[in-house]
């Protein structure tokens, strides 16, 4: 990119408010207002250095370690250089940047800071153009897995949500704000509780407290299925067999949300997805208990799936609470921008200490 306008540091210096951000990195100026609100570590961590040299920050691999996808992002944010400074280093050739080392066990990847990765060749290797449906051009694509899964878990960020298909039809389903969780499905858990006490414990149903009882034991379930669906169907990247349809599966299931993982509406389950994965599990609970426990059980299953998804979106887009989310923002972030297998808890790391996948931070 040919840079057209420079700035001296004073000028730079001015920008500092979220809605006009700018950094100085190796000697090139960034305005970085768009990315402010939808940075993995916080606005703070942005605004914190607003109108400053964030060069060394940016390569501290103990102060806030970066992945190459958050320089792939940098570069498009590059408007000039900094006015009498060499510029012959670029954001795209530093030592920040990371790859991966597999180790002995397929579930110890991790960030190698000593190890290059060069970009710029990285970029060469065409993937997705994000101003066009992205399912037609994994289609037409047809790319190897390793290629793929490769692109898919280097984060991208844009400004809006990208299109996925081509028909106004289909996209409106692959596109749901967070609000429409709790407006769908609260009334659902609702009714169904309500089955559960239906009648009185003289007709056979539960009593208010032993239902409330079983609710929360499903809350309990919940948190399990978080992970085991997490870990088990999002995350089976080393099983799939190296074919077009399965990256294409993978894609729509969950590897969207691991290329852009600040697209607002697509953080959250859709509806459609919500019923196929809730439903079956709604018929065992019905196998395996009477009914009236099932119900009582399976609402607050879905109680704890709304709980789930309402955190993930504000883990992602809040400046959170510092009391457990601020932990866990950084945690599940974590597991986006640096090692993606491990971590799979988003509401708590409970499960994955107790099954050796805890993300070490």
């Amino acid at each position: 990119m040919t840079v057209q306008k420079t700035f001296t540091e004073k000028e730079v210096s001015r920008h500092t408010k979220p809605e006009d951000c700018w950094v100085i990195h190796n000697n090139k100026v960034y305005d970085v207002s768009g990315f402010v609100a939808d940075h993995p570590g916080g606005e703070e961590y942005i605004l914190d250095h607003a109108g400053k040299d964030v060069t060394q920050l940016m390569k501290d691999e103990l102060e806030h370690l970066h992945s190459e996808g958050a320089y792939e992002m940098l570069d498009e944010l590059l408007i000039g250089r900094l006015e009498g400074a060499s510029t012959t280093t670029t954001t795209t050739t530093t030592t920040t940047t990371t790859t991966r080392r597999v180790t002995a066990s397929s579930f110890d990847k991790e960030i190698d800071p000593d190890e290059d990765t060069d970009i710029v060749a990285d970029k060469k290797e065409k993937f997705l153009d994000l101003s066009k449906p992205l399912l037609y051009q994994l289609w037409k694509n047809n790319y190897p897995k390793d290629f793929y899964m490769k692109q898919v878990h280097i984060p991208r960020h844009l400004p809006f949500s990208a299109r996925v298909f081509e028909s106004d039809f289909l996209e409106v389903f692959s596109r749901t704000p967070w609000w429409l969780v709790p407006i769908l499905w609260l009334p659902v858990v609702a009714l169904i509780f309500s089955w559960s006490i239906k009648g009185g414990v003289e007709t056979g149903a539960l009593s208010l407290e032993t239902a409330g009882s079983i609710f929360v034991g499903g809350i309990v379930t919940w948190s399990f299925a978080e992970y085991a669906i997490h870990r088990f169907l999002f995350h089976v990247d080393d099983l799939l067999p190296d074919s077009n349809y399965s990256n294409i599966a993978h894609f729509l299931l969950h590897g969207i949300h691991h290329y852009l993982p600040m697209d607002r509406l697509r953080l959250v389950m859709p509806p459609v997805l919500t019923i196929l994965l809730g439903f079956p599990l709604y018929l065992l609970a019905h196998g395996l208990f009477e009914a009236h426990v099932a119900d009582a059980l399976m609402s607050g299953t879905y109680f704890g799936y709304i709980c789930y998804d309402m955190v993930h979106y504000y883990l992602h887009h809040a400046r959170v609470l510092e009391f457990h989310f601020k932990e866990m923002k950084t945690y599940h972030l974590a597991h986006h921008y640096k090692n993606y297998d491990n971590g799979y808890g988003i509401t708590s790391k409970i499960w994955d200490r107790l099954f050796g996948t805890l993300l070490e931070m």
